[in-house]
């Protein structure tokens, strides 16, 4: 089943020119470099003021300043798209965000402001509406279980974790249905690639921290690419475990990064995204390049941010280059 049979390929042409001709502005590695070497976190800032991210003055926060930065190109795939539950496949994650935060607020005994995460697919307000008066079934039909099962652990249990765990479980099974459902083998490659590093960081986190094999199976979701009972072993007998597993699997890489550094790691895991997403470059039209695009957004302000988190932090060149992710262009 194809979710965009509505439609041909050809029909992505005019949003497919608008999002080449956007490219072009996407930072590049020489722009990293700069802003690498730059010698202080103001000078970061004006490099990124130069390339036209925004004004920034000495009072300029650098998390806000980014959220703009990117709400501005989120704004610009709304205006191209004429439906945008074609992007599902990456929004569905800070859907799942939002409910995990309607959730908390309430069982919290007081509200907590500025929560909530922008570029969602599904409206903000009627999701915490319809959390806030329990009306389940005014959810999206994906939503309504999970949402259940982790009202009832945070009511009875108090178990933050847990409820975060069976919300986290249901978004990744839902990337997975979303990139098997549009046809496309590369954006079915996208999802189980996304779901296939969260299961893996799931599973070291679980066998960190000691969790019992019920928790484990309600944190890790089924993929192609992985077998959950293997993981959900590994994760029970401890971390050295889970790595001896992935490196009998096409993870191999990602248990030798993990092994020189966590921050190696988690720079293994976006790279491995950025490489499928290289792919859809190179296809003419359909939804792929504007997938494309969008990952190579958030990319680019990820790199942002951890230079500027470094910077702040007065971390040297050297160690900010280890962080620092595979970029689109």
């Amino acid at each position: 089943m194809s979710l965009f049979n509505k439609k041909k390929d050809t029909d992505y042409a005019y949003a497919v020119a608008r999002v080449r001709s956007n490219e072009l502005s996407l930072l590049t590695e020489a722009d990293t470099e700069q802003l690498i070497e730059a010698e202080s976190y103001d000078a970061a800032m004006n490099k990124l003021a130069d390339l036209g991210w925004g004004e920034v003055s000495k009072d300029t926060d650098y998390a806000s300043y980014l959220e703009d930065y990117f709400a501005k190109h989120w704004a610009f795939l709304e205006e191209i798209l004429d439906d945008i539950h074609e992007l599902d496949l990456l929004l569905v994650q800070n859907d799942m965000q939002n409910l995990k935060a309607a959730l908390k607020s309430l069982v919290l005994p007081t509200p907590v402001d500025g929560i909530y995460t922008q570029s969602t697919v599904y409206d903000t307000a009627a999701l915490t509406d319809a959390v806030k008066t329990k009306e389940w079934n005014e959810l999206p039909d994906f939503m309504q279980e999970p949402a259940m099962e982790a009202y009832e652990v945070l009511t009875k249990t108090a178990n933050g974790q847990l409820a975060d765990a069976i919300i986290d479980k249901a978004t990744l099974e839902r990337v997975l249905y979303l990139g098997n459902a549009t046809g496309s083998a590369v954006l079915a490659n996208i999802a189980e690639r996304k779901v296939a590093t969260a299961n893996i960081k799931n599973a070291l986190r679980c066998a960190k921290t000691g969790k019992t094999k019920d928790f484990i199976e309600r944190s890790l979701a089924e993929c192609a690419t992985l077998d959950k009972g293997n993981l959900v072993d590994a994760a029970l007998a401890g971390q050295d475990a889970v790595l001896s597993y992935l490196e009998m699997t096409d993870y191999r890489e990602g248990a030798e990064q993990f092994r020189e550094s966590t921050s190696k790691f988690e720079k293994w895991c976006d790279d491995l995204l950025m490489e499928c997403v290289s792919e859809a470059r190179y296809t003419p039209f359909g939804v792929e390049p504007i997938v494309a695009y969008y990952v190579a957004r958030d990319a680019e302000v990820k790199t942002a941010r951890i230079i500027l988190s470094a910077k702040k932090n007065n971390l040297s060149a050297d160690m900010i280059r280890e962080r620092v992710r595979t970029l689109y262009v």
